[in-house]
């Protein structure tokens, strides 16, 4: 997918305003995978056309806005929908995400059908950081079926990355049924292969929130026998669930509080509290 005049659709960016480390979230939509239990309504070509510099400069009006209680911005993360989908817009973004607003630390989130030598190179080049890899399946079929895609460009990702010496984690989502303990043992032997280092990531699949209710959550019991397994090929293995509300944890203890802004400079509030996310 190539965008239209350098541009692509955002829904919305969304900043932290309660953690140690000052983030912002920005989301790209639109998606060459078609998975069937995507939570993401960014899968969809939804938001407003916006070239890179119209991003960044709605990126800096927002952060001026929530100054006093953001100070800089210190992390990006590049989300989706898929934000490889447009080489250039990426490359351009990560450029201007680090000199222009003067992000430290930028975490691209992919599927990795894109991630070829070249691509992965030039994004290291141009300041990007770490990259979460969502590896939905090891066996093809599976893979095919769950997205409708081949998931032979992902593992070439994988070594791309490793080679291209660019700091990664995968994730996986334990899907009972489809991706199972077994899937996940498989995926597990293929990253040691490269490196037993690598850091991986088993995740919940949330039902509430898939497009289709492809199958059940995992229990914690079947999340830690995913973990053992896949620590019997690897060293750094967690497990747990994805964030719902911005594709990465948050970390620092308490209520947590975001604000979303969409292009209009229109906002609301994401508190997560104990019981659950309250939107204002």
């Amino acid at each position: 997918m190539k965008t239209i005049n350098g541009s692509r659709y955002i829904p919305f960016i969304t900043l932290s305003l309660s953690e140690p480390k000052q983030r912002i979230w920005i989301t790209l939509s639109g998606c060459n995978f078609n998975c069937k239990g995507c939570f993401s309504g960014a899968r969809d070509t939804v938001g407003v056309p916006m070239t890179v510099d119209g991003l960044i400069n709605w990126v800096e009006k927002s952060s001026r806005t929530y100054k006093d209680n953001i100070g800089p911005l210190e992390e990006a993360i590049i989300t989706g929908g898929e934000p490889t989908l447009d080489k250039d817009f990426l490359r351009d973004l990560v450029l201007n995400l680090k000199m222009r607003v003067g992000v430290k630390h930028i975490t691209l989130s992919t599927n990795g059908f894109l991630l070829d030598r070249e691509f992965v190179n030039d994004l290291k080049d141009l300041g990007l950081n770490e990259v979460k890899l969502d590896l939905k399946a090891y066996n093809d079929a599976i893979h095919k079926w769950y997205t409708g895609m081949s998931n032979r460009p992902v593992l070439k990702a994988v070594r791309n990355l490793y080679n291209g010496k660019l700091d990664f984690r995968v994730e996986t989502v334990l899907m009972p049924k489809i991706v199972d303990v077994a899937e996940i043992e498989q995926i597990a032997s293929f990253l040691a292969l490269i490196d037993p280092k690598i850091k991986y990531k088993v995740v919940k699949f949330a039902p509430g929130e898939a497009r289709e209710k492809v199958t059940r959550r995992p229990s914690d019991v079947e999340i830690q026998l995913a973990v053992n397994s896949a620590s019997t090929y690897l060293l750094n293995v967690a497990g747990g669930k994805a964030c719902v509300h911005a594709a990465t944890e948050p970390r620092a203890e308490g209520t947590k509080k975001w604000v979303r802004v969409y292009p209009d400079m229109k906002t609301e509030t994401i508190i997560a509290k104990p019981g659950g996310f309250e939107v204002s």
